[in-house]
């Protein structure tokens, strides 16, 4: 009897299942599109950088399960973050005879990422398409990423003045906990929530949307203990898919 009882829940599991997709217009197709990101930073005891915006790209595949005027849309992509930061000023030491030390430094931070995105769609015109609302989590791994930065002293003592300049780039490493060395360590694994608006005319769709990564980028320091300062990414993204039946 337990058997045939198994037997029977399974059936009207799979029944249940080839009922749905059967309700579901499932599509497909190409991604592409461009980010406008930041870097979120919230460093308690020190002053944060002026973080601008960077602009890079994102491609990949998209699926379309409709449902009515509801539809599912996960995503594969590689997509490209970070941002620029500045930090400039301006310190005098000393009384009759100071010295004053003048520093501008620019940072750019870029990020790539295989990025799975999962977004719920109302569309006003259901599988016709219309305008959109989408609203969805997302989970990003970090494949690699480079830090260039360029700073500029000027020291001015005793009536004379000295420039130097210094450009260097680097690597950027992905993991759980920093290493000896200078580099820039950043956690690999990423999480947050997208949502945003956009309209679908047939097979194309063009959205406009906003990524709230909810994840600290620090990762630990060599003794294992959890950072105090924080780092999220941040940005709008602006996408075209078109998807085939």
């Amino acid at each position: 009897m337990k058997h045939l009882l198994h037997k029977g829940s399974t059936a009207a599991a799979a029944l249940l299942l080839a009922a749905t997709a059967a309700q579901a217009q499932v599509s497909f197709g190409p991604r592409v599109g461009l980010n406008a990101t930041t870097l979120n930073y919230d460093f308690k005891d020190d002053d944060e950088p002026d973080s601008k915006t960077a602009l890079g790209a994102q491609v990949g595949l998209s699926l379309n399960a409709q449902f009515g005027k509801l539809s599912v849309q996960p995503s594969l992509l590689f997509t490209m973050k970070g941002d620029k930061a500045e930090d400039s000023g301006r310190e005098t030491f000393g009384g009759s005879d100071p010295v004053t030390i003048v520093y501008d430094v620019k940072q750019t931070i870029r990020l790539n990422y295989i990025e799975l995105p999962v977004n719920l769609v109302y569309s006003t015109n259901g599988a016709e398409g219309g305008f959109q609302v989408f609203a969805g989590p997302y989970v990003a791994l970090g494949l690699g990423g480079k830090v260039k930065s360029e700073s500029k002293v000027t020291i001015t003592a005793n009536g004379q003045t000295e420039t130097e300049s210094e450009s260097e780039s680097n690597n950027i490493k992905f993991a759980s906990e920093e290493g000896d060395d200078d580099k820039l360590y950043l956690r690999a694994l990423d999480a947050g929530f997208n949502l945003g608006m956009g309209y679908k005319v047939g097979g194309a769709q063009v959205q406009l949307g906003y990524g709230l990564g909810l994840g600290n980028l620090i990762p630990k320091d060599q003794d294992g203990k959890d950072p105090e300062g924080k780092v999220r990414n941040r940005g709008f993204q602006l996408s075209f898919a078109y998807f085939f039946n």
